[in-house]
């Protein structure tokens, strides 16, 4: 629905700053909520204006502060739907705003929770949001924080990311072998693959590692995930499939003919795509002399992109850059997808603040998120200070807002899926996520 709000000309401004507040602070790119200026003494012009406005665009719904005149009979009589609120001061100053949008689910909050409600592994309602946030604020009045981020917050249907897999691509081959990482470490392979199943019913379904033996001419291979975002994973996929991971560390089993890896056509198709594990993955397949894969980057698919930075010149080709190195090039390039420029923060200090805050409490989390993860094998070289402190933004400090209904991406802000103690500024609590259990 689309929803109109009149409102004198001398309160426009104090309305606008409250639906950034109220309804989202990108309230306007949407077409549900419209502010129409009238005479700060209502005029007979102001009634036929609104009904221009409203025909234009398509609106059934109009919002008309009390002692505000505009021939509310006659919007009726056309079938408008005519919503009092009490008085503008009401509107501005009090709870009427928030009122009306909530019940018309308007409200950011509302539009949250709707997200939220496509996550598989439990019900995310407003109690839960109030503890989360609650959080922010114990913390050191960060609340306005965590709201914000909650608004930046994308959950798709599970339709949607069957589409952003599927969609565009050549998925009805009748020769089409799916490609799975189906061992212990790929938790997802169950949905995708039933995704796969239910679009494509002639295609064969393999765990990777089978997929390649099966895939021989004419047949077409395709590698499908749900997400590729700092690269690691996908790396160290194609590591384990040429048997050069290090011992008790493979993610799929080794090929029995590596030579597979560079003869076999293959394209790797993800639910979503961050620009940052794209420009790794297609470095790495440079670097291995693998051509022949592909990574799939059609339309429907979710992208984050968070290489805004200015490019830094280097004297060498970044196919002559050691792994540092090329590390080093693309965070500086790099800036956390939420905490963009773009993405609605009111200034720039409340922007660096509210980054600050994350990677504060985000560092500590992480930090005992990978010492249970690895438990006796961890290693500190690995995780020096400064990783650790970057990953604080979510891994390799990409800083997204974002979950699958069936998982949390670890590029994800550890502030959304990670538990433990945290200290800022001698104050202390046992963080509890937004989506619980997926720090394990």
């Amino acid at each position: 629905m689309a929803l109109l709000i009149v409102i004198p000309r001398n309160s426009h401004g104090a309305l606008v700053n409250l639906l950034a507040r109220v309804a989202g602070h990108d309230w306007e790119r949407s077409a549900q909520l419209h502010v129409f200026a009238i005479h700060d003494e209502c005029e007979a012009s102001d009634a036929d204006e609104v009904f221009q406005y409203c025909q234009a665009h398509q609106i059934r719904d109009v919002l008309v502060p009390g002692r505000i005149h505009l021939k509310e009979q006659r919007l009726s009589d056309a079938d408008y739907t005519v919503r009092r609120a009490s008085s503008v001061k009401n509107l501005l100053h009090g709870d009427g705003l928030t009122k009306h949008l909530a019940e018309l689910k308007l409200d950011w909050r509302s539009k949250l929770l709707e997200r939220a409600r496509h996550f598989a592994h439990g019900t995310i309602d407003s109690d839960m949001v109030d503890r989360w946030l609650k959080q922010f604020e114990r913390l050191g009045n960060h609340r306005t924080v965590g709201e914000h981020l909650l608004q930046l917050l994308d959950v798709p249907t599970t339709t949607e990311l069957g589409d952003c897999i599927c969609a565009g691509s050549q998925f009805f081959d009748s020769d089409l072998v799916v490609g799975f990482n189906g061992d212990k470490w790929g938790k997802s392979w169950s949905v995708i693959s039933n995704l796969i199943r239910k679009r494509c019913a002639s295609a064969e379904l393999f765990p990777i590692s089978e997929a390649f033996d099966a895939s021989q001419y004419p047949k077409v291979l395709r590698l499908v995930e749900d997400g590729l975002f700092s690269g690691t994973e996908t790396c160290s996929v194609f590591d384990s499939l040429r048997g050069i991971r290090p011992p008790g560390r493979n993610k799929v089993a080794k090929l029995t003919d590596p030579s597979l890896l560079s003869r076999v056509p293959t394209q790797l198709h993800f639910g979503a795509i961050c620009d940052f594990g794209e420009r790794v993955v297609r470095r790495y397949m440079a670097l291995n002399r693998l051509p022949n894969v592909q990574v799939s980057t059609g339309a429907a698919v979710r992208k984050f992109r968070v290489l805004v930075a200015p490019r830094p010149e280097v004297s060498a080709s970044l196919l002559d850059l050691s792994d540092a190195e090329f590390q080093e090039h693309l965070y500086q390039q790099s800036v956390p997808y939420a905490f963009q420029s773009d993405k609605g923060w009111p200034d720039e200090r409340s922007r660096q603040r509210a980054m600050r805050f994350c990677q504060q409490v985000g560092a500590q989390l992480w930090d005992r998120f990978i010492r249970r993860k690895f438990g006796d094998t961890f290693d500190a070289n690995r995780w020096p200070p400064g990783r650790v402190e970057r990953c604080g933004l979510g891994m390799d400090g990409l800083g997204l807002a974002f979950a699958f209904p069936h998982s949390v991406p670890r590029a994800t802000l550890p502030v959304f899926w990670a538990e433990g103690e945290v200290t800022i500024d001698g104050a202390r609590l046992n963080w509890t996520p937004l989506f619980p259990n997926f720090d394990k």
